[in-house]
This record gives C-alpha cells, sequence and structure tokens, in this order.
C-alpha cells in the first residue's frame, strides 16, 4: 500500500469518527431537550444528526416520539418508518411505529382507518414476535386484538393467548388484558375481578387509570372519579399517569380542581420519560382554565405550550378561540 493511499484512508476514518462523535454528541443534545418538554429544539437537533448520519435510527426514533407528542401523525410515522428500515429487527422501533400508524388512525376517518389497520397488526405482531418478553409490545398488541374487528385480524381468541405470556413478565398487565377482554366480551363480573387482581398485584397510578377509564365505559361516573382522584394521589412522581387521570376528570366534566392540580403536579415536576408532555399538559391545563372563564389564564397556558413546540395545532386552534 503506497503512502498517499494510507494517508487518504487515515484521513477518512479520522473524519468519519468526528462524525460519529459530533452526531452521538448531537443525539445527547436533542434526548436532553426533549426530556425537557422543548419539542422545536429537540427536533432541530435530531433533525442535524438525521441530516449528517441518515441512518441513525436512535435520532429517527426520538423524532418519532416528538413529532407524535404534538399529533404531527405523518411526520412521525415517515420518522419511525426511518428507524425501522435501519433496523427491522428492533422491536423497540417496530412497537413504535405501530403506535405511529394508531395514533393517525385514531384521528382519522373511518375510511383511512380501516386502510391502516393492516400496517398497525403487522408491526404489533412484529415487535411481540422480535421481543417476546417486551412487556409493553404484548400489552399493546393485546389491546390491538381485543379493539379490532376479526375481519382486520382481530378478535378475543387471539388476546386471550397473550395473557399466559403477559403473567410472568408482568401479572398486573396480564390482569388488564383479562379486564379489557371480560369487559368486551360482556362479563362484567369477571371484569370487576380481573381489574381487582390488577391492582392487588401492583398497587399504582396506572392501575387506578385503568380502573377509571373502565368505570367510565360503563358510565359509572362516581366511581370513574374516585379512582382517577386515587390515581393522582397515589402518583408521587406527577408523571404521565397523572395527565392521563387529569384526561379521566376533564373528559366526565367532573372534579376540575383535583384535574387542575395533577396538571400543576406534572408540569411542576421534572419527567423521567423520553419526551415530556409539557406543551400538552398546558393545551389542557389551559382547556381547564377557559372552562372556568380564565381566560387570561388559558391564554398564557396556550402560549407557554406554543413556546415549547410552535407548530402545535391543538395551542394554536384553543389560542384562535
Amino acid at each position: 500500500m503506497n503512502r498517499l493511499l494510507r494517508a487518504s484512508i487515515g484521513l477518512w476514518s479520522l473524519l468519519f469518527a468526528a462524525n460519529m462523535t459530533a452526531s452521538a454528541q448531537g443525539l445527547a443534545a436533542a434526548r436532553s431537550l426533549a426530556h425537557q418538554g422543548k419539542i422545536d429544539a429537540a427536533i432541530a437537533e435530531a433533525q442535524k444528526v438525521t441530516s449528517a448520519t441518515p441512518q441513525s435510527a436512535d435520532a429517527q426514533e426520538l423524532l418519532c416520539k416528538l413529532h407524535g407528542s404534538i399529533d404531527q401523525f405523518d411526520e412521525a410515522i415517515a420518522a419511525c418508518e426511518a428507524a425501522h428500515s435501519a433496523q427491522p429487527g428492533n422491536a423497540a422501533y417496530t412497537l413504535e411505529l405501530a403506535r405511529a400508524y394508531g395514533a393517525k388512525a385514531d384521528h382519522a376517518g373511518p375510511f383511512t382507518g380501516m386502510r391502516m389497520v393492516g400496517r398497525i397488526r403487522d408491526n404489533f405482531e412484529g415487535a411481540a414476535r422480535q421481543d417476546p418478553k417486551n412487556v409493553d409490545a404484548l400489552s399493546d398488541l393485546g389491546e390491538f386484538y381485543v379493539n379490532a374487528p376479526g375481519v382486520v385480524g382481530g378478535g378475543l381468541d387471539h388476546a386471550r393467548q397473550l395473557v399466559s405470556q403477559l403473567k410472568p413478565l408482568s401479572p398486573a398487565r396480564a390482569a388488564r388484558l383479562e379486564g379489557m377482554i371480560a369487559a368486551k366480551a360482556g362479563d362484567t363480573t369477571a371484569a370487576d375481578a380481573a381489574y381487582g387482581r390488577e391492582l392487588a398485584v401492583q398497587h399504582s397510578a396506572e392501575a387506578y387509570v385503568d380502573l377509571a377509564n373502565y368505570d367510565r365505559k360503563r358510565k359509572l361516573w362516581d366511581q370513574a372519579e374516585q379512582n382517577a382522584v386515587l390515581a393522582i394521589q397515589q402518583d408521587g412522581a406527577r408523571g404521565p399517569d397523572s395527565i392521563d387521570a387529569a384526561r379521566v376528570l376533564i373528559d366526565m366534566k367532573r372534579n376540575s380542581a383535583a384535574a387542575e392540580k395533577a396538571l400543576r403536579g406534572y408540569l411542576a415536576h421534572e419527567q423521567v420519560s423520553a419526551v415530556a408532555q409539557y406543551a400538552r399538559a398546558h393545551v389542557m391545563l389551559g382547556q381547564l382554565l377557559q372552562q372556568r372563564g380564565d381566560n387570561a389564564g388559558a391564554e398564557d397556558q396556550f402560549k407557554q405550550a406554543l413556546a415549547l413546540a410552535g407548530d402545535y395545532s391543538a395551542a394554536r386552534k384553543a389560542l384562535r378561540k
């Protein structure tokens, strides 16, 4: 090998190493901003990484979560597709892709939603296949089977098969899935018992949120309110469960004081999730204040949301109103 060729290879190696170091630093900066709920700034940093290294699956997955947190469904899907294409065997990326498709389907019309069901199912099943011990993948797949019609691959028999798979990994998630199956089948007694088991094995805010949603579907408003409040009280970390419990109360137009406390608690605490939902919490709090007639307070909350995520359509629409 001549000297010129050796020098060229050495220079290329140095440039490659420098690029990888810069990408790692950029991804760390993007993650830090996402952790703080600074969506616009985090997206900008993550896009710098993907521009320099398009095959950075980690950066693409973060972009997927960032866009999804402010309901930018198409952008989230594109980023998740890129992450999945870079590492098609990664269960975490496959699961996020399924969730991104599911989020868009939930907000789309019935025809668009039905066209996407196959992709949602395939990716949920793919994630569970790639990592049979992934509790989130198994739980999400089970929920899909419960809610999707048989003609598109849903069905309670499929969901029941997952219960035994979940039990040794997470007895609480297995009990919740049993509760969903029983409720869908119209067996209220069995559903009550299953949700009771979930609470018994995992006395957590998440279990109380599950109970609150179950009660709300049955129009047991007092019980739903009680369990949502208990979820807020149980959530010492003031994390996503507080937001979910507040949503239950807001949707039922009950106990706005408890919902406000939950949202303010969430906003006041540092979050451990990959992407803090501060922008969403600000919008929810603003809508709550607006219902009370506190338009100035509501406007301030919507503006704080837009300061974090300028393209958040829910905040823009709320501010216009």
